[in-house]
């Protein structure tokens, strides 16, 4: 569930809701806790946007242009060494509530900014409005979410008015206090001038984000409650103050400069490198020790609640909810078992599209992780995506996969590179590993309840495998349909299907699964289903039908069974049949006419579920006015009588012979007659499945 406001939301966040409309259209459906961010980011823009440009326009004014022409390879040398000090940048990552993060980077970029200030004055300021234009723009171009982009831009809007009208109001003071550039001397009254421009220049930067800090309290007040105001307090000061804190070695490096010259400055200028360097790593190595024992700690309360739950999986997403909020870092999860069984999902209102992503996860034996903008195997045609890692959720028996756990990392001040992602995938793994242990546990549990009530629930397993049959007959003008079914026993491994198509074809479905019993019947159940979803996919193509169907069954299947299946697509209109045989008893073609030829419809390949990469022939015939088609199981023609002898197919041929002239329900009850007349009192041993078809003659003008 979102998070509820705590408090009563004041009128004036209505106005600020309604400013921040006008620039985010889907505002008004997001979550109250993704609205308070959102309207945040967007009125800080607003508010720090006019600044910046008042700022970048006076540091124009500013600026000693000669200095390019004077003094070029001095500004360059202070330019590559600010975006070094950039790149070397640390991070800080606090959690503000469940799940919801405050990020920042720092570096000490600024002991370059500051000392080139006291060297060459307000125009090295240059520098930080490049940096922050060009991280802005690769920002952009390496997240795909607007919350993400507006952010951003906040983070622009309010950086460029520090670097600008901040940075230049505090060397205005510097100016009006008898302070000078390049720095003179090391004199105690010089230190101290220089060290009032920093701290002025730090106290104007807190008043700069002061407005966002007032309302990131207030928000935090909202939707967390004031237990846990300090954390929001302790990010605000920590994200400006520690980047600061190095801000006094300018000064040290611009006398160094002054005195002993580039070389001096440049020795201390490696030195900061290392600490740069030192604080980069050290930050990772936080990082990355925060998440490992933030994700292994969950992780453990994780296996124990699923130990201590009952033996099945109806608390599951319960549990999950519970635990996995807090286990991994900002972004949205989802755990699904197929086709769609969402089992946990953050946030709620979250569509990730599963149906793309799960053939694809089918094939996978490992956790697979993707950088932002990396091909997505799934999905050809767009990259826009964020860092994401996922996880096949296998049956630890079969190593099939049956599910699976994707995590989608929202952008963050620790820079998501693959090393940063490979630290994950131990834990998504043994996450699904937990999830599919769970459901083992489940799925043992429940075959230990059915093979208990498997007695009493044989009766009803067929009733509802009955109900699996259509109920329902083709209404087709000139045609006679008529079609019955009888199980040797409780269940049935023989199966009809009637596909209704478009422009009125018919799909007609016969087949039989090796053995009787529940396997053959569950199995039968499984090889219904994937021809019908098949046939819709390929209408027109029987043998691509069963080849699909083949391949899903092998792979998805160890019972080592197989089915014989005879598919066709009728027109009723043309009278055309075409169809694929697979090793299926040949259905019985007797055509109308004086000779009464038989055609057979043959074998066009193996049955299904025998061998991988098996291929089948499509064949056609023409059913005209007044022919008859009989499509059967073994169960018929391998009948057998008390004295050990065999119905035969060519029994069954003479049967429809002689009652070529009778309706489709009496040339079935013919046949059904001369079977049981020839069984006696001798049971059916197998399945009895028959269907006759029958095209009506014209009638004579």
């Amino acid at each position: 569930m979102p998070p509820q406001p705590r408090t009563r939301i004041p009128r004036r966040y209505r106005l600020l809701l309604a400013i921040a409309r006008q620039f985010r259209s889907d505002i008004d459906e997001m979550q109250i806790e993704r609205q308070i961010v959102a309207v945040g980011d967007i009125i800080s823009f607003l508010y720090a946007l006019p600044l910046a440009v008042v700022g970048i326009i006076w540091l124009t004014t500013q600026t000693d242009w000669s200095l390019f022409l004077d003094r070029p390879w001095e500004l360059l040398l202070l330019t590559g060494l600010f975006f070094v000090f950039n790149y070397l940048r640390f991070f800080l990552i606090v959690e503000l509530r469940a799940n919801r993060y405050g990020s920042t980077d720092g570096s000490l970029a600024g002991i370059v900014l500051w000392s080139g200030m006291l060297l060459y004055g307000p125009t090295v300021f240059w520098l930080a409005v490049i940096g922050t234009l060009i991280e802005f723009i690769t920002v952009r171009v390496n997240t795909t979410s607007p919350t993400a982009h507006w952010s951003q831009a906040r983070n622009v809007a309010l950086n460029l008015a520090g670097n600008t009208i901040v940075a230049l109001t505090a060397y205005t003071l510097y100016q009006y206090f008898g302070g000078t550039f390049p720095l003179s001397t090391m004199s105690l009254e010089m230190l101290g001038m220089a060290f009032g421009l920093l701290l002025a220049n730090f106290i104007l930067l807190i008043n700069l984000w002061l407005p966002y800090l007032v309302y990131a309290t207030w928000s935090q007040r909202v939707l967390a409650g004031t237990e846990q105001l300090y954390s929001v307090l302790y990010f605000f000061y920590m994200a400006i103050g520690l980047p600061h804190l190095a801000h006094p070695f300018a000064i040290l490096a611009a006398g160094l400069h002054t005195q002993s010259g580039i070389p001096a400055y440049l020795f201390f200028i490696s030195g900061m490198l290392i600490v740069a360097f030192l604080s980069r790593q050290l930050s990772w190595s936080s990082e990355n020790s925060r998440q490992q024992s933030r994700m292994l700690q969950n992780l453990e309360r994780l296996g124990r609640a699923i130990i201590d739950a009952p033996p099945h999986t109806e608390d599951l997403p319960e549990i999950l909810a519970e635990h996995l909020t807090l286990m991994f870092p900002a972004g949205r999860h989802v755990i699904w078992i197929f086709p769609e069984e969402e089992l946990a999902k953050y946030p709620p209102d979250w569509k990730p599209n599963l149906e793309a992503i799960w053939p694809w996860l089918l094939d996978q034996t490992e956790g697979v992780t993707f950088l932002a903008h990396e091909p997505l195997p799934w999905n050809h045609g767009d990259s826009q995506h964020n860092p994401m890692v996922i996880a096949a959720i296998k049956d630890g028996e079969t190593g099939q996969t049956f599910g699976g756990v994707y995590l989608e990392l929202y952008a963050l001040a620790q820079p998501w590179d693959r090393r940063a992602l490979l630290n994950l995938l131990p834990a998504i793994q043994s996450l699904a590993a937990q999830i599919a242990s769970a459901t083992n546990q489940a799925k043992v549990y429940s075959q230990t309840l059915e093979y208990e009530r498997l007695r009493e629930e044989l009766k009803l397993a067929g009733q509802i495998q009955n109900s699996l049959l259509p109920s329902v007959f083709p209404d087709m003008t000139g045609w006679q349909f008529a079609v019955t079914i009888y199980p040797a026993g409780e269940t049935s491994g023989d199966f009809f299907d009637i596909i209704n198509m478009e422009n009125g074809r018919i799909g007609l479905v016969l087949a039989d699964v090796l053995d009787k019993g529940i396997g053959p019947a569950l199995f039968m159940t499984l090889s219904r289903t994937l021809l019908r979803t098949y046939a819709l996919d390929f209408e027109f193509q029987p043998d691509i039908v069963l080849f699909a169907t083949n391949e899903r069954i092998l792979k998805d299947s160890s019972a080592n069974l197989f089915v014989t299946v005879f598919y066709g697509v009728l027109d009723p209109q043309e009278g055309t049949l075409i169809y694929a045989n697979a090793g299926h008893n040949p259905p019985i073609l007797l055509r109308s006419g004086d000779d009464a030829s038989i055609d057979l419809l043959e074998k066009t390949g193996l049955p299904i579920g025998i061998e991988e990469e098996t291929a089948w022939e499509n064949r056609n015939i023409q059913i005209n006015p007044g022919d008859v088609l009989v499509l059967y199981t073994d169960g018929i023609p391998e009948a057998q009588n008390g004295t050990g002898e065999f119905f035969r197919r060519q029994t069954l041929e003479k049967v429809i012979n002689d009652n070529i002239g009778r309706s489709a329900e009496g040339l079935q009850q013919a046949i059904l007659d001369a079977l049981y007349e020839f069984l006696g009192d001798v049971p059916p041993q197998d399945d009895i499945t028959l269907m006759v078809i029958k095209r009506d003659r014209l009638a004579e003008g």
